[in-house]
């Protein structure tokens, strides 16, 4: 089954401007080594800022190196602070995997500890959009799902994507909030449903995609690939030295990497074996256009 190539962020992306945005004008090392630098942004008094993040008491901030660059900043102390910590590790994890996602980071001004997450204007919520019904936007929320079950992240509904707008008038979906993310747990928080493709989780209240299950069995093994090929390029090694550097302000920096690599390495072996068992390797393009107009028929009318 032929479908768009997601993996090829730069050509999906198409603007230099949203490139550049969105960081993909540095290789992954680079970009790596530039967020982990203390004092890389700095505190922007006069910078305007949107109403949901003034009353949360965030600040602006601008990148040293480009000041149009803007950043939403806020301490993080306590529980904050180990949440943006795997935050950063899930988007960089989202990277390593050509998944647009926004940045969000861990990083030092002036000696003290913020949460930063890049400012994306002029964009929407998923939540408005018929996300359900066009392909453009079903796809990139399909091969989403590999990254939010492997992070057993269990709050994805449409209010954590954002839809960015190329010159083209495509549409690109982001990733944003990633603060329900959960790279500690050590037993199996999100099974693989028996009897057909599906999963069972243990907080029955959340969503680990917009979409539903019935979705996923219309696209084959050589869709999914596009992002399982990068996520079984992971190797321990990177997954630990990814983990150790978003924890570089943590004491127990080395044991918490030490713990979410080993996870993150089952929990990726596990969706992918559950995916290969569940999905057709190959689907022929008549049958796939039929049945997924059968589904979207059927699931949302």
């Amino acid at each position: 089954m032929k479908s768009v190539d997601y993996s090829d962020v730069k050509r999906i992306i198409f603007d230099k401007e949203l490139i550049d945005l969105l960081c993909y004008n540095r290789k992954f090392g680079e970009l790596l080594d530039y967020f982990i630098q203390d004092d890389f942004l700095e505190i922007k008094d006069n910078m305007k800022l949107p109403f949901f993040a003034e009353i949360r008491d965030y600040q602006g901030a601008v990148e040293k190196a480009d000041e149009k660059a803007e950043w939403l900043v806020k301490e993080a102390k306590g529980h904050d602070l180990i949440e943006t910590e795997m935050a950063m590790i899930v988007y960089f994890l989202d990277m390593f995997t050509h998944t647009l996602s926004v940045p969000m980071v861990v990083t030092k001004i002036n000696g003290k500890i913020y949460r930063a997450t890049k400012t994306i204007n002029q964009a929407e919520q998923l939540s408005g959009a018929n996300y359900t019904v066009f392909p453009d936007l079903t796809e990139p929320l399909l091969l989403d799902m590999i990254n939010r079950w492997i992070f057993c992240d269990e709050d994805r509904n449409p209010n954590n994507y954002m839809i960015k707008y190329n010159s083209k008038n495509q549409n690109l979906i982001l990733a944003i909030d990633f603060g329900n993310t959960d790279l500690l747990y050590k037993g199996t928080k999100i099974r693989g449903a028996s009897k057909k493709f599906g999963w069972e989780k243990k907080e029955k209240t959340r969503y680990l995609t917009p979409l539903k299950a019935e979705n996923f069995p219309v696209y084959d093994m050589q869709f999914y690939n596009q992002r399982f090929k990068y996520f079984n390029k992971l190797t321990g090694n990177q997954l630990f030295g990814i983990a150790k550097k978003a924890l570089r302000y943590n004491e127990n920096k080395d044991e918490l990497a030490k713990t979410i690599t080993t996870n993150l390495l089952k929990r990726r072996d596990y969706v992918y074996k559950y995916f290969s068992s569940k999905i057709p390797d190959v689907i022929e393009k008549d049958e796939s256009y039929k049945e997924m107009g059968a589904a979207f028929q059927k699931f949302y009318g």
